[in-house]
C-alpha cells in the first residue's frame, strides 16, 4: 500500500509529543527501517557532539511498549548518539528525550516517511555553514568540539567553502567530484582554479592531473632539487613563506613561495662547497643554483687522464683481473654443462659466482676511478661550476675552459707538458664545440620523446590487428629464414617477440608518460584483458581454444602492441618504429603536445625561440629572446597553443627526412600520410 505525504503528516499531527527518560528508550526491532549498526561510528560521534552542544533538536518517533518502555522506530542515530554520551558520562541515564508517540500500526509508515521524505544537506551547504560559524567569531576548536570532529576537519571544510562559487555550483551539479574539489581548494586564487578546471580535457579530469596543472611552476619541498638541497626547515627558519595542502596526507610537504630567498639560501650553502673545490687548484669556481648549459656553451671541457698506478695498485689490479678470469671460467663451465648433468646446487653456485663477479667489477671500477685524474698543469687554466644537481645534492661540473683561456691551454699542450698517461695524445684531453656538433636534443630528452612515440604506436596498434599480425609474422620470418644475412644482426628489431612488456622502459624514459592519453589507453586495455583471462596458467590455452578467432586475434594484437620498443637517446633520420608508424598513419598530435613540462623546460632558451619561429614566425618569436627562460617558456606555450608543432623525431620518418633535405623525391613525398602533411603545414 502506498501512502501519500499528506496522510503521513496527518498521522504525525494527531500524535502526542512529550519527553521520556533515556533509559526507557529502546530501538524497535519490527518498526525500524534502518538496521542497527548501519551508520558509521564517525557519524555517530559527530552527532553526539552536536547533541551535547545543542540538545536533541528533533523528536524521536516511538510506540508504547507493554513493558512500559518506548520503542524507537525513527531516530535510531539520535538514540545511539545519546547512549554514547551516557556511556561517556556526559549525560545521565534519565536524560529527558523529546519523543512523538504514534500508533503501533502506523509506526513502520512513520519510520519510512522520515527516511524517504528527508532531504539530506548537500556537502556544499555543509562547507558553507561551517564557514559561516567561523565567520560569526567561533574558534576552530569550538566548532570542532561541537560537531565531534578534529580541528583539521573543520579547517578542511573551511577550505572547501572558499572554492570559487562558479566551481561550487558545478560541484552541486555533480560535474566536479569531491576529490577534484579538494585539489582546487589547495590554491586560493579563484581565477587560477577556474582556468585549471576549464583547461582539463573531458577524458582526463583526474585529481592527480588537475593537481599537476595547478602546481605547475610551484616550488615543491619534496620534489624541487633546490628546495631539497636547502631543506624546508632551513627555509622556514629564514622566514620563508609556504603554502600547505590541507588535504594532503603528507603533512611535511609544502609549497615554497619565496623563490629569491630559496635561491639566496642555496647560494650561501653552495659557497661553502665552492671553497673546498677552489682549494683543489682550479683557476676559477662559479656558484650557480642551476647549471645552465647555454651559459657555458662556448667552453671547452677538459678530460681526465689515467695516471700510472702505484706498485700497490698495480698488484691489486692484477689480482682482481686474475680473480675475474677465474670466476668467468667457472661460469662458462656451468653454462656448457648438459641439463642431464646439472642439479639444483649448480643453480645456487651460478648465482653465487655472478654475485662474486659483480663485487669484483665494483672493486675494479673503484681503482679505475682513483687512477683517473685531472691533469695538474691544465687545472690551473680550467675551472668548475658548483650547482644543485637533479638529485637535490651539491654537484660539481669540473674541467671547463673559458674561451679566453684556450690559447694558454694550447701553449701548455704544444710544450708537451700535459699529462697524457694511457689515454693517448694530448688532443684527447679536450672536448668542446670544435670536437663535435652539439645535438638539438639531449640523450635524456630524446629518450623522453621517443618513449611517447612508442606509447602512441602501441595505442594505435591495438586497434589494427591486421598490422599487428603482419609485424609479428614479418619478424618471425626474418629470424627463421633471413637470420644469416649480416644485416639481420645489425638492425634493432621493432618487436620484442619474447613478449617483455615495454611498460617499465617507458616509465623510466619519460616521467610524464603515465598522464599521456596513449598510456591511459594501453592501461585500460591491459586491465580489461587481465580481468578477462583465466588466472590459472594452465587454463589460458583451453580458454583461447574456445574463443572465436576475432577474440584470439585481438589478444594477439594487444600482446604485440605491449612489446613494441624503440626508445633511443640519439636523434637520427630514422627510428625503428617508423615502419609501424607509417603503416598506422600515426599522427603524434593526437597523443602529444609541446608545452613546458613535455618539451620547452628541457631545452635551451635559444631552442625555444627556434621552435616558436618554426611554428609561428620570427615576429612572434623575437620578443622571447629578451625574456628570462621561465617567462619565455610561458610565452612560447601560448604561441604554440593549437599550432600542432612537433619536434622532428615525432613527425615520422617521411616528414623528418623531407624536412632535412636528405631525400626529396616525388615518390617519398607521395608517401606522406595525411597526418604528416597536416603536421608539416602546422609547423
Amino acid at each position: 500500500m502506498k501512502f501519500t505525504k499528506a496522510e503521513i503528516d496527518a498521522v504525525i499531527a494527531a500524535s502526542p509529543r512529550t519527553t521520556a527518560p533515556l533509559n526507557k528508550l529502546v530501538l524497535s526491532a519490527d518498526h525500524q527501517v534502518r538496521p542497527g549498526g548501519s551508520t558509521s561510528k564517525m557519524s555517530i560521534a559527530e552527532l553526539a557532539a552536536s547533541i551535547l552542544d545543542c540538545g536533541v533538536l528533533q523528536n524521536l518517533i516511538v510506540i508504547k511498549d507493554p513493558r512500559g518502555l518506548f520503542e524507537v522506530c525513527a531516530g535510531g542515530r539520535r538514540l545511539e548518539s545519546l547512549n554514547l554520551l551516557m556511556s561517556n558520562g556526559d549525560i545521565p541515564d534519565n536524560y529527558p528525550v523529546p519523543i512523538l508517540i504514534v500508533p503501533a500500526d502506523k509506526a513502520l509508515m512513520a519510520s519510512l516517511s522520515e527516511n524517504i521524505f528527508h532531504v539530506p544537506m548537500h556537502a556544499a551547504d555543509e562547507y558553507l555553514a561551517f564557514s559561516r560559524l567561523l565567520g560569526e567569531g567561533k574558534s576552530v576548536e569550538t566548532v570542532a568540539a561541537a560537531f565531534g570532529v578534529t580541528p583539521l576537519v573543520v579547517k578542511r571544510r573551511m577550505k572547501l567553502a572558499s572554492v570559487s562559487p562558479k566551481l561550487m555550483d558545478e560541484f552541486r551539479a555533480d560535474d566536479i567530484s569531491l576529490e577534484c574539489l579538494m585539489v582546487l581548494a589547495s590554491v586560493d586564487d579563484h581565477e587560477k582554479q577556474e582556468q585549471a578546471w576549464a583547461g582539463l580535457p573531458q577524458w582526463n579530469r583526474r585529481p592527480d592531473y588537475l593537481r599537476q596543472l595547478l602546481t605547475q611552476g610551484d616550488i615543491e619541498s619534496d620534489r624541487d632539487p633546490v628546495a631539497k638541497y636547502v631543506t624546508l626547515k632551513a627555509y622556514e627558519k629564514a622566514g620563508g613563506a609556504t603554502r600547505r595542502d590541507l588535504f594532503s596526507d603528507d603533512d611535511k610537504k609544502a609549497y615554497l613561495l619565496d623563490a629569491p630567498l630559496l635561491e639566496r639560501l642555496a647560494v650561501d650553502k653552495l659557497s661553502k662547497k665552492a671553497k673546498q673545490v677552489r682549494a683543489e687548484g682550479w683557476k676559477w669556481v662559479d656558484v650557480r643554483v642551476r647549471y645552465d648549459r647555454d651559459e657555458y656553451n662556448g667552453h671547452v671541457e677538459l678530460r681526465k687522464v689515467r695516471r700510472e698506478p702505484t706498485e700497490h695498485e698495480a698488484t691489486a689490479l692484477a689480482e682482481l683481473e686474475a680473480a675475474m678470469q677465474a670466476v668467468q671460467q667457472r661460469l662458462d663451465a656451468l653454462e656448457d654443462m648438459d641439463d642431464d648433468d646439472a642439479d639444483q646446487d649448480d643453480g645456487a653456485v651460478y648465482q653465487e659466482l655472478e654475485s662474486e663477479q659483480a663485487a669484483l667489477q665494483l672493486r675494479l671500477k673503484a681503482i679505475d676511478d682513483e687512477l683517473s685524474v685531472w691533469p695538474a698543469d691544465l687545472m690551473t687554466q680550467a675551472g668548475c661550476v658548483v650547482h644543485v644537481g637533479h638529485n637535490g645534492a651539491a654537484t660539481v661540473k669540473c674541467g671547463l675552459i673559458r674561451p679566453e683561456d684556450r690559447s694558454a691551454v694550447a701553449h701548455v699542450l704544444t710544450q708537451g707538458t700535459g699529462q697524457t698517461g694511457e689515454c693517448g695524445g694530448q688532443g684527447d684531453m679536450l672536448s668542446g664545440p670544435s670536437a663535435k656538433v652539439r645535438p638539438v636534443h639531449s640523450d635524456k630528452l630524446m629518450r623522453r620523446l621517443t618513449a611517447h612515440r612508442v606509447a602512441a604506436v602501441q595505442a594505435e596498434l591495438i586497434a589494427r590487428p591486421d598490422v599487428a599480425l603482419v609485424a609479428l609474422t614479418a619478424q618471425l620470418a626474418q629470424k627463421l629464414f633471413l637470420s644469416r644475412d649480416y644485416r639481420y644482426h645489425q638492425q634493432p628489431q621493432v618487436l620484442d617477440v619474447s613478449v617483455t612488456d615495454s611498460q617499465s622502459a617507458l616509465q623510466s624514459a619519460a616521467d610524464d608518460i603515465e598522464a599521456s592519453p596513449a598510456w591511459l589507453r594501453m592501461e585500460a586495455e591491459r586491465s580489461a584483458w587481465a580481468q578477462k583471462l583465466p588466472q590459472d596458467l594452465d587454463a589460458v590455452f583451453p580458454w583461447l581454444l574456445a574463443q572465436d578467432q576475432a577474440t584470439v586475434l585481438q589478444l594477439l594484437t594487444v600482446a604485440v602492441a605491449c612489446s613494441v620498443t624503440g626508445i633511443q637517446g640519439v636523434e637520427s633520420p630514422t627510428q625503428r618504429t617508423d615502419v609501424l608508424a607509417q603503416a598506422l598513419g600515426l599522427d603524434m598530435r593526437r597523443w602529444w603536445t609541446a608545452n613546458g613540462p613535455s618539451y620547452l623546460n628541457h631545452v635551451s632558451k635559444s631552442r625555444v625561440v627556434e621552435v616558436v619561429t618554426e611554428a609561428r614566425d620570427i615576429n612572434v618569436a623575437a620578443p622571447l629572446a629578451g625574456m628570462k627562460k621561465d617567462a619565455a617558456v610561458v610565452a612560447a606555450e601560448l604561441a604554440l597553443a593549437g599550432s600542432g608543432w612537433l619536434p622532428r623525431c615525432l613527425r615520422g620518418q617521411a616528414a623528418s627526412v623531407a624536412a632535412t633535405g636528405e631525400v626529396g623525391t616525388a615518390s617519398l613525398d607521395d608517401s606522406h600520410s595525411e597526418a604528416d602533411e597536416l603536421a608539416e603545414s602546422a609547423a
